[in-house]
């Protein structure tokens, strides 16, 4: 078993526990975080004795989302427009963020996030990603992607939710608490905070029951009918957009967060990104 800095993943009984390992940083996702994922879902996908991956995150969070930090961020986050990079650098940029999350979705085995706390931007894509979410009751979903002139992407979005509130969460950047985000779908249930960890084990046992074959070649079923529907397009018609917002203008009132970031700090860029919108996310 590899041994992995970002990420700890064990089997038993048949299920992958995959937990992501950065508590300090409430599970900011890196490029480093991200290679080690890439290589633990190949490695799981090839394993026989997995047949069920459960993604859960230790301490106060499931994922805050990208790591803002911007060191060793050169992979989860889009490239900076002040950098003015080759359309095609930025494009081949793009498609790997977004096949990394189309790959996660159609990974041939059933796959459960256990989310609580938050579960923000590349933490959400993740989570939503997986066959089945169940959250904690203090869980908080969301993508302020937007607010910092980031491109949301995440397509599947939509067919989870519906365009309506899709287009509520994705241009307004505002998060969605838990029972808000089962009614509308980006959870199948919400249990209190000392149940999360049970109900979790209770139906990544009965998963683990089931014929392997069965299981992968229903969910493989499932998510044809999403292609058939036009899910498979859009994630790459998402990739390129990226090429537009790199190309992007940048008015004087406009928000910089990497800006704000290297000049006042990180926790302080994102109070100025968060701020102006208090009062207004009810």
């Amino acid at each position: 078993m590899p041994d992995y800095k970002n990420i700890i993943y064990e089997i038993k009984d048949n299920i992958g526990w995959v937990t992501l390992n950065r508590p300090e940083k409430l599970n900011a996702i890196n490029d480093e975080m991200l290679r080690e994922l890439d290589e633990m879902f190949v490695l799981a996908e090839q394993d026989l004795d997995v047949k069920v991956l459960v993604i859960k995150g230790a301490g106060r969070a499931f994922s805050s989302g990208q790591d803002l930090s911007g060191v060793g961020t050169d992979e989860v986050l889009p490239p900076s427009p002040l950098n003015k990079l080759p359309s095609k650098a930025v494009l081949e940029a793009a498609r790997r963020r977004c096949r990394r999350w189309e790959y996660i979705f159609n990974v041939c085995k059933p796959t459960i996030a256990q989310v609580h706390g938050q579960c923000l931007g590349a933490g959400m894509y993740l989570a939503l990603s997986c066959d089945m979410t169940i959250a904690s009751e203090d869980a908080i979903f969301g993508d302020p992607s937007i607010r910092m002139g980031i491109l949301p992407i995440f397509p599947l979005l939509s067919w989870l939710v519906g365009v309506k509130r899709a287009d509520a969460m994705l241009l307004s950047g505002k998060s969605v608490i838990a029972k808000e985000a089962e009614r509308w779908g980006l959870a199948n249930k919400v249990v209190r905070n000392e149940q999360l960890d049970a109900e979790v084990t209770r139906l990544a046992k009965g998963l683990s029951l089931m014929h392997s074959d069965a299981l992968a070649i229903t969910k493989e079923s499932l998510h044809a009918a999403m292609e058939a529907r036009g899910v498979g397009p859009a994630w790459r018609y998402t990739s390129d957009m990226e090429l537009l917002m790199q190309r992007r203008t940048v008015k004087s009132d406009d928000f910089d967060f990497e800006k704000t970031r290297d000049k006042l700090g990180l926790k302080k860029a994102i109070q100025a990104r968060d701020n102006p919108f208090k009062g207004l996310d009810q």
